[in-house]
């Protein structure tokens, strides 16, 4: 014998709420519908907006109630009355329910104005609720903009969309506007164990939370992901069942990548992400999980924990702000920045594992750096500092010793005073022992002023071309990784003031993009910054040997800001024998 149809309701329609109090995250909104009630000032058009499953049309439904209860109008509908429960069930005649997305002609919206003539069959209001409302056409929000305006005294609309932008704003002038928000998480949470305990259903929190994690904010898609768990696992619920079911990575995974990140250990980070993949979970979910993780971090590190910020259990939230501690607010933003990028991309990537492993090598290339307050606490005061530059034959401030001393006990290890020439050297040594990278070893050279190095005894030392050399191309290394891949095989030599770059004939390629505009520019522009002075910057061919331009007349045209921003509009290459200047000048 056949079975029947199933009288099972689903847990989404099961627990919809019936009046304006059940309602989950929209408290402002249903308050001000049940004070509208209540002083019987009821507008004739609403427009409910937002994200899909916050209770759009659940309100929509309970207005109706609320409007046609035979108590009302009422901000408490009994739920008893023949019209409360035919409008409960979808089957009033006097509410009709219109889908926009299959009725989106204008000859619809003229049958739905022919009707508004007549009255309503036995209720108080005829009611229209429209869902999906952007999906009518142009011509037929025309046909319906006269009716909004001036609807019959029993007519009322109540429309719901989740792109109000696509609604004309002629439409939107006609009608009272409602923004309903995400739901926070917390508040699902709580909703999510009401509905457990009443259902007899066994699960942890921890199950619910990656339910509620899962849902980003829509109740009903909670709810449809607990109907889902429920119908893998019965009502014995298993954090492993939720896990699997949802395609949730397991915390150990992302915590493992997080602390790979953190000790920038790249294998340990690639081989978690190769065993993450070969499980068959998504890495795009992964991603996301992973920005939602720096996000975390982030609020951790801007204003504590807050459990009504983020969404964890207290044990959970002191290992969040352990791993915060390891992290600027600024390295933060920088990593939370390319994550989300990368998300984005995964979705299209047509190998998305190599797309995160590559993303996240990025990141642990990524510098630390430090707020600009506390760099700024710890430089020289700027009046000594300028006293150095316009001076150069004058002694070092004591405040400078101050800060070369510190940085020296915190490059070398020891507390005792070294010469400007000795810590160039200590510093050069502990980075090939592998003490601290380009970055802080370039922060500590930028703290003596050129002047200041020659004007010390040791400036011999201080000064060594090498390391002058070594110094700039450590900031090019930094700055423009391009550029500084093919410097690599160059040779580079300062020269009378000038910045020489050599390539052999089979570099010929890398010495077009060296000579280019901006790669000439920005050389110069490193060489004032390192070195305090303007420096030409020459790039040329190995052949005969080739004397400098003299520093007279040709060299003045070429440094001439006028001929510089002539080079910057017209890019090319300028010969010194194609300049010319007057006949006094010729024989300069």
């Amino acid at each position: 014998m056949a079975s029947g149809p199933s009288s099972y309701v689903v847990i989404a329609r099961k627990w919809r709420p019936q009046t304006f109090e059940d309602v989950v995250g929209q408290k402002i909104i249903m308050q001000t519908l049940q004070n509208a009630l209540r002083s019987n000032r009821i507008a004739h058009a609403f427009i409910f907006s937002g994200a899909r499953g916050v209770g759009k049309t659940t309100a929509a439904r309970i207005l109706a109630k609320a409007l046609n209860c035979h108590r009302g109008p009422t901000p408490q509908p009994c739920g008893e009355c023949v019209s409360c429960k035919e409008i409960a069930a979808g089957n009033s005649l006097d509410v009709l329910e219109i889908d926009a997305a299959s009725n989106t002609g204008v000859e619809n919206i003229r049958e739905l104005r022919e009707t508004l003539q007549y009255r309503s069959a036995r209720d108080r209001f005829k009611i229209f609720i429209v869902d999906e409302v952007h999906m009518l056409s142009n011509a037929a929000f025309n046909a319906l903009l006269k009716t909004l305006e001036e609807p019959p005294e029993h007519v009322k609309f109540i429309m719901a969309t989740t792109e109000s932008h696509r609604v004309p704003v002629t439409i939107l002038s006609r009608c009272q506007q409602f923004e309903f928000k995400m739901i926070p998480g917390q508040q699902i949470l709580d909703r999510l164990r009401v509905i457990a305990q009443a259902e007899e259903i066994q699960i942890s929190d921890y199950a619910l939370r990656l339910i509620c994690s899962a849902s980003e904010g829509s109740m009903r898609d909670a709810q449809s992901a607990l109907d889902q768990v429920l119908a893998f696992s019965g009502r014995q619920v298993n954090d492993e069942d939720v896990r699997s079911l949802l395609g949730v990575v397991p915390e150990e995974s992302l915590n493992a990548v997080v602390a790979a990140l953190i000790g920038r250990d790249r294998k340990a980070m690639l081989d978690q992400l190769s065993r993450i993949a070969g499980h068959g979970h998504s890495l795009q979910v992964f991603c996301r999980k992973l920005v939602q993780h720096f996000r975390h971090l982030l609020v951790i590190k801007a204003a504590g924990f807050e459990p009504e910020l983020i969404p964890v259990s207290a044990s959970q939230g002191e290992y969040l702000r352990g791993q915060a501690e390891q992290f600027s607010e600024m390295d933060l933003l920088r990593i939370y920045d390319l994550l989300f990028r990368a998300e984005g991309e995964l979705r299209w990537h047509p190998t998305p594992l190599f797309h995160l492993e590559i993303t996240l090598l990025k990141v642990l290339q990524l510098p630390h750096l430090e707020e600009i307050e506390k760099v700024l606490s710890g430089l020289v005061p700027l009046t000594a500092r300028d006293a150095s530059v316009q001076n150069p034959g004058a002694s070092r401030p004591a405040s400078f010793d101050a800060l070369a001393g510190r940085n020296q006990k915190a490059a070398t290890g020891r507390g005792a005073p070294l010469q400007t020439g000795e810590l160039e050297i200590a510093l050069k040594k502990q980075s090939s022992a592998g003490g601290p990278g380009v970055e802080e070893r370039a922060q500590s050279r930028e703290l003596i002023p050129p002047e200041a190095e020659r004007s010390h005894p040791n400036s011999a030392e201080a000064s060594d071309t090498g390391l002058q050399i070594q110094r700039l191309l450590d900031s090019v290394h930094q700055e423009r990784p391009a550029l500084s891949a093919f410097l690599e095989k160059a040779q580079i030599r300062i020269e009378a003031g000038r910045l020489l770059i050599r390539f052999s004939e089979k570099q010929r390629m890398n010495r077009q993009f060296a000579e280019q505009i901006d790669s000439v520019e920005f050389l110069r522009e490193l060489c004032t910054r390192i070195f305090g002075a303007p420096m030409e910057v020459c790039v040329e061919m190995e052949g005969p040997s080739q004397e400098p331009p003299p520093a007279g007349r040709k060299h003045r045209a070429l440094e001439d800001p006028r001929v510089r921003l002539f080079t910057e509009a017209f890019p090319g290459k300028i010969s010194i024998e194609d300049i010319r200047g007057t006949e006094s000048e010729r024989d300069e």
